[in-house]
């Protein structure tokens, strides 16, 4: 796996690194041992040195005392006689004897200094190491009985040798304190490297692995990428209505259903390819080598083996799932890319109930272009981006509009004109469907009461989403603004989706039945299509049903499309209800829809989605949809 190849080389260079820390820190130590020790060694070398000419000032002040008893003129004399023997032995290294009366003794040559220098040397604080061009000497000062001060300078020849013999010694003890530094250093950075290992093995376990399925983590998916590989595909994984399943049994059972699926997925996988547990009820399968052609029928394949049941606690589980796509590399070189399409393609099948969704540019399109218009569908309302066209709704036979419906239209200032199905979803899930709804409802009657005043009483129909039949204000809302612009409720329809208001029937019925005291229509759209029951026809009193499109389509060369038309056709007139088929897009449909008794139609056989101006000219026209009208324009 590629992010166990990653852990390994972060522990050899952890070695590296600690091998590295451990000799650097053991040569700081040991340059701050040798400044400190040749410091030490050299100020011991002084203080002993120093000890040693007072010890030898001492001695030979003490033999001159004892002369100037013997020779009252000895102190006096010093400097007109040889160097006395007992001077030369106690002072080695001395240069000369100073005295008060100027009388100096000097050294033997090889000690040898100028007059001048002595002279500078006498004048020089006692008892301390005085360097005068470029030699040490040692200045000391004894008193003699009532004659006066003995000056006595050292020549520090030692002093030379002592620091060169010292730093030779240290550098040698450096040298060996390095190397087993050295060695300690390796054999400390190993252990330290062997229990780093052992550690970060115990960690990987926890962040790269699930700890309930046992499978590589969604940390380890994100950090690996595909290695020495042509082709593959990503299949991402999502149970179906999983949730239902720990509401049911109990946390404890869905766990042990993960681990069961999981164990599946692995077998199901084969030994080439990687399972991962990427997120609660959600897993992903990396296939490397699997060609494109190959992934819907792969992901198919896996779909089916999914679905056999898996035995938990004596309970057979029959699980569902959704499996999005993404093909390495024309979907991405990372697996941070082909999980993100992956994903996009497993919620399309999801919502769709597609089963499997291989990926697509357009399902990116789509993706990217409605996180957009979510962030913008605020200040879209309040700058009137969304605007309303209307669709004619025509009587077939003579070609006579009897109304339209309002389908609104999004005047976006860097797209275009976009379609509702871009945006309805995104209204209804962003919280501002009934403000939405609103603003519709206002546009739609202003325009009817435009209409009015030029004399044409044309009824407009508005969509309503299933939100707007739980809004308790939204009744009242319509009343105000007929009441306000003096429109008749007759001329205003609203149409509920088939879905819609099957939610809450109690709620739907509530809505429609107020909506129907003020006069206003109403209408199921989409009818046939979804929760497939009619029994809502029933407890619910509408004015119109308007034929899904899904029936319209083929009806001239399906003949069971035909029956069922016919019998929903019948069902409606049954029970005094108007029919509308939407979708009517050629003669033939049209003519064949008359045959069966359903007499309106709306689609692009007449006319799509217009302004309200291009209706406005077509309203002096009685019969602006004859047939001839409308295969000549």
């Amino acid at each position: 796996m590629p992010w166990r190849n990653n852990k390994a080389l972060s522990s050899t260079q952890l070695r590296k690194r600690l091998l590295l820390a451990s000799i650097s820190l053991s040569l700081l130590v040991i340059l701050t041992f040798c400044y400190v020790g040749y410091g030490v060694a050299i100020g011991m070398g002084e203080k002993v040195e120093s000890q040693a000419y007072s010890q030898q000032a001492e001695a030979i002040a003490n033999a001159i005392e004892r002369q100037q008893q013997r020779h009252p003129d000895y102190f006096d004399t010093l400097g007109q006689r040889p160097l006395p023997e007992f001077i030369n032995t106690a002072g080695k290294h001395l240069v000369a004897l100073h005295t008060a009366n100027r009388h100096i003794i000097k050294g033997p040559s090889p000690l040898f200094i100028r007059h001048e220098k002595i002279n500078q040397l006498a004048m020089a604080e006692a008892d301390r190491f005085v360097t005068l061009d470029d030699s040490r000497f040692y200045v000391t000062r004894s008193h003699i009985g009532n004659q006066g001060a003995l000056t006595l300078i050292w020549r520090d020849l030692s002093g030379v040798n002592l620091p060169t013999h010292i730093l030779l010694r240290i550098v040698v003890t450096a040298l060996l304190t390095f190397g087993i530094a050295v060695w300690l250093s390796m054999i400390m950075s190993a252990r330290i490297a062997r229990r780093f290992q052992s550690a970060s093995h115990a960690l990987e376990e926890l962040a790269m692995r699930d700890s309930l399925t046992h499978l590589p983590n969604r940390n380890a998916l994100i950090s690996s990428s595909p290695e020495n590989v042509r082709c593959g595909a990503l299949l991402f994984l999502d149970i179906d209505r999983f949730k239902d399943v720990n509401d049911a049994f109990g946390q404890d059972v869905g766990d042990k259903l993960l681990h069961a699926f999981a164990q599946r997925l692995l077998k199901l996988a084969g030994p080439d390819s990687d399972v991962y547990h990427y997120r609660s009820d959600e897993f992903v399968v990396w296939m490397p080598s699997l060609q494109k052609e190959e992934v819907t029928n792969a992901a198919f394949a896996m779909l089916y083996e999914c679905r056999v049941p898996l035995q938990v606690d004596n309970a057979s589980f029959e699980l569902g799932c959704s499996i999005g796509a993404a093909c390495y590399p024309i979907h991405g070189h990372l697996f941070e890319t082909l999980l993100r399409n992956a994903d996009t393609a497993m919620h399309r099948a999801k919502a769709r109930r597609l089963g499997v969704q291989v990926y697509d540019d357009k399902l990116a399109f789509n993706s990217t272009i409605k996180v957009m218009l979510r962030s913008q569908l605020r200040s879209a309302l309040q700058q009137n981006q969304f605007v309303l066209h209307y669709q004619p709704k025509v009587v077939m036979e003579t070609g006579t509009l009897i109304g339209v419906e309002a389908i609104v239209r999004w005047q976006h200032p860097e797209e275009g004109l976009l379609g509702p199905a871009l945006f309805i979803d995104l209204v209804e899930q962003s919280g501002i469907i009934h403000v939405f709804t609103r603003y519709m409802v206002e546009s739609a009657i202003t325009q009817v009461q435009k209409w009015c005043d030029m004399g044409h009483q044309l009824p407009v129909s508005v969509n309503l989403s299933a939100y707007n039949l739980l809004d308790t204000a939204f009744v009242p809302f319509v009343n105000s603004q007929l009441e306000k612009s003096a429109v008749s409720p007759s001329l205003l329809e609203f149409e509920l989706t088939e879905s819609a208001a099957m939610i809450d029937k109690s709620a739907s019925k509530r809505t429609v039945d107020a909506l129907l005291e003020l006069g206003v229509k109403v209408s199921i759209d989409d009818f046939g299509t979804g929760m497939s029951s009619f029994a809502y026809l029933r407890d619910l009193n509408v004015n119109t049903v308007k034929l899904d499109r899904a029936f319209i389509t083929h009806i001239v060369d399906d003949i069971k499309g035909q029956k069922v038309v016919e019998g929903l056709v019948s069902l409606c007139r049954n029970l005094d209800l108007e029919v509308i088929a939407e979708g009517v897009e050629d003669r033939r449909q049209a003519d064949l829809l008359q045959k069966l008794d359903c007499h309106i139609g709306q689609g692009y056989f007449f006319s799509p989605a217009v302004e309200a101006d291009a209706i406005s000219q077509l309203l002096p026209q009685p019969q602006a949809f004859r047939y001839d009208y409308v295969a000549n324009n």
